[in-house]
């Protein structure tokens, strides 16, 4: 019977640490890292591209942050030069993903 009272006791305490999907909010830093894969990405598919990274990173609501990252492009004809864009990340509660869920423009 106490092993019963245990189980039950450990059961209950995970229930009370359990955080419910309304309590969580995506951390700055963890956006701050996931654009910088997805900037990493970007210039990696443009061979003009000669570096990238994130400039800042700011909450829209507890589970969306909207950061701007930038891509430095050199070209022949163009020479050195900055694109900046905008994006929109969330934290998913299911899955606890943060995948990109808008896209700016590019302004150079």
């Amino acid at each position: 019977m106490s092993a019963l009272r245990a189980l039950v006791a450990v059961l209950a305490l995970g229930a009370l640490l359990a955080v419910p999907a309304a309590a969580l909010e995506l951390e700055i830093d963890r956006a701050s890292d996931r654009s910088a894969e997805f900037a990493q990405r970007t210039c990696d598919r443009d061979r003009y591209c000669v570096r990238q990274g994130v400039l800042n990173c700011r909450r829209h609501s507890p589970r969306v942050a909207l950061c701007r990252i930038f891509n430095e492009r050199r070209t022949p004809v163009q020479g050195s030069y900055r694109c900046e864009r905008l994006i929109r990340l969330s934290l998913d509660p299911r899955s606890r993903r943060v995948p990109v869920t808008g896209l700016g423009r590019w302004h150079c």
